[in-house]
């Protein structure tokens, strides 16, 4: 359950916002600020007091339920953090305290004065079991997953007086609410997500230690980079996968292809972070978007000289004419270049913007000789004999 950190810093790291949550709720105890955060219905009246809705999460009055908060984080806490990334975590928890709150305070109007009038982290920790829902597979002889809120449920109360019963249930409705997608307009939404991720303040936090932020899995911070053949590890991982649902299932996740893994965090903006290539030909370090241009440009090249009719070694390579657009071929006739020479480049790129790179830079030569049909060099257009 420790995070994973770059290279030179000391490890492990603790995730960030689930143990500042314990440290936070240990400091409130010590003052005795846990009466002051009561979700207490009449003094809602008071705007002054509405962050009860969202606080009264961090206070505790008993400390059994402060002992049994704190042992549940770890637990719990720790494992959903590394699997939301912490700011995922840190907004579900909010919301999910909030809705549990709410939902508290409206029965409470509704004449079940039990459902409020405590404080407590319990009902955060039933609401995101309860949002995580079933998950396709399970270790032989564990628990269903749907069955974990429950049983804490009921195994709460025996444990401590703090919070009440219809508390408790209601953090649970809340997350079961969550689960069936009643908050998804909520969410942080993926760009949302990662321009938070790359600010400077989620930047520095993430290279911090003992506590470090860690990044939501699936996005750019985690992106997959190749591996050259001979080089492959022998027995790839899948990776944690980006899950549209607050929890991504690692067992339902579909393994990334071989030859790629996840790579460090980089905390780039660009969407080519942490992609790089070790491959023969190109410098250590080369990006993978330009190594692997310049690999399709010779893969083309290739394909390109290999087809069309069968050729000895020494003779002249044939072109048919129409394998190529017409138009883009007048395009750099106009500029001035060869009809072969465009032939060949087109068809090696596709794009006159690449066609005119490989002429101006002098790659294509004089030996191919373009024909007006692709059967055969019956016509041809360039010198030499067909």
């Amino acid at each position: 359950m420790h995070a994973r950190g770059p290279p030179g810093l000391p490890t492990p790291a603790l995730p960030l916002a689930s143990s500042v949550l314990m440290l936070l709720m240990s400091a409130l105890w010590l003052l005795g600020a846990g009466p002051s955060l009561v979700l207490a219905p009449e003094l809602l009246l008071d705007p002054r007091q509405a962050h009860r809705l969202l606080t009264h999460a961090l206070g505790h009055t008993a400390l059994p339920g402060l002992l049994l908060s704190l042992l549940l984080l770890p637990t719990l806490g720790w494992q959903q953090e590394r699997h939301l990334g912490t700011l995922r975590f840190l907004h579900a928890s909010s919301l999910l305290a909030l809705a549990s709150g709410l939902l508290a305070v409206l029965l409470a109007g509704l004449g079940l004065s039990g459902a409020a009038g405590g404080c407590g982290y319990m009902p955060v920790h039933l609401a995101m079991l309860a949002g995580q829902g079933s998950r396709p597979r399970r270790p032989r002889g564990a628990l269903p997953a749907w069955l974990l809120p429950w049983l804490l449920l009921a195994l709460t109360p025996l444990l401590s007086s703090e919070p009440p019963f219809l508390q408790l249930f209601c953090g649970l409705l809340a997350g079961l609410a969550y689960a069936a997608g009643a908050f998804r307009w909520l969410e942080l939404s993926e760009w949302r997500l990662q321009a938070l991720q790359e600010g400077v303040l989620c930047r520095a936090l993430a290279e911090c230690w003992p506590l470090r932020l860690l990044p939501a899995p699936g996005g750019p911070a985690e992106l997959p980079v190749t591996h050259p053949a001979g080089a492959r590890p022998p027995t790839p991982g899948p990776p944690h996968m980006a899950s549209p649902s607050l929890w991504p299932l690692s067992e339902g996740s579909a393994p990334i292809p071989p030859g790629l893994r996840p790579v460090q965090p980089l905390w780039e903006g660009s969407s080519e972070a942490g992609l790089t290539w070790s491959g023969p030909g190109f410098p250590p370090g080369t990006p993978l978007w330009a190594a692997l241009d310049q690999q399709m440009l010779q893969e083309g090249i290739e394909a390109s000289l290999l087809e069309g009719p069968a050729q000895g070694p020494d003779s002249p390579l044939w072109l048919p004419k129409s394998s190529v657009s017409s138009l883009r071929l007048q395009q750099l006739e106009h500029m001035g270049f060869p009809t072969e020479q465009a032939v060949v480049a087109l068809a090696a790129t596709g794009r006159v913007e690449g066609a005119v790179a490989l002429l101006v830079g002098g790659e294509v030569g004089t030996e191919a000789l373009v024909t007006q049909g692709r059967g055969g060099p019956a016509h041809p257009e360039g010198p030499g004999p067909p």
